[in-house]
Order: C-alpha cells, then sequence, then structure tokens
C-alpha cells in the first residue's frame, strides 16, 4: 500500500497515484484548526478526481487539548457534501499514555481496511 505525504511538493501526484488505489486513507491533523481549510481543499479535489474509491478519513491527534471534535471535523471538511452513495468513512484516533489507541483502535482500523478491498 503506497504511503504519500502531505508536502506540498508531492500534492501534485497525489491524482496521478489514485488511480492506481483502492482506497484512499486521509489522515488529517485534528489539533491543526489552521490547516484544516487546505486539508479539506486537497480532500476534494481527491474525490473529484476518483468518485468511486472508498475513502477514510482519520482524524489524528485527538488526544491534543486543541484537537476539534469529531462532528467539528465533518464540518470543517464538509463531509457532509459527499455523495451518499459512495463510501465514506470518518475515524478518530488518540494515543493514551501507554502508547495504545483508545478511539479507534489499530485492530478496528485493519477491520474497515479489509472490508473494504
Amino acid at each position: 500500500m503506497p504511503y504519500f505525504g502531505g508536502g506540498e511538493d508531492l500534492r501534485m501526484c497525489w491524482v496521478d497515484y489514485l488511480r492506481r488505489t483502492h482506497i484512499l486513507v486521509y489522515v488529517v491533523d485534528s489539533s491543526d484548526r489552521g490547516r484544516l481549510p487546505q486539508a479539506k481543499d486537497e480532500l476534494h479535489r481527491l474525490l473529484k478526481a476518483d468518485t468511486d474509491i472508498p475513502v477514510v478519513v482519520l482524524g489524528n491527534k485527538q488526544d491534543k487539548p486543541d484537537a476539534v471534535s469529531v462532528p467539528e471535523l465533518r464540518e470543517a471538511l464538509s463531509l457532509s457534501s459527499v455523495a451518499d452513495q459512495r463510501k465514506l468513512f470518518l475515524l478518530a484516533a488518540q494515543l493514551e499514555s501507554d502508547g495504545l489507541s483508545r478511539t479507534c483502535s489499530l485492530q478496528m482500523f485493519q477491520d474497515l481496511l479489509l472490508t473494504l478491498v
């Protein structure tokens, strides 16, 4: 499964690789409120490029005190405007002090990905 970072120089290539992808996992830093508009724009650009691919949006860093909630993230990314027939999932993840994910377990995430493939 290819992984691509969010660096500005890499974003131009995302659409090219999307054609050979089965699932788009879009990770958003929930604690970086200032970049959410840019994250929304990039996500919707990818959604327009491929209207059939299932999408999992992972709201990362939910453990940070300034993180947006899942409903706020849904609103900030305008996920309600995505067509109903598209498979779209919004998950939240945070790490506890012991390093284990509490909100979205890795097993649950893996199970979802396997179901979508």
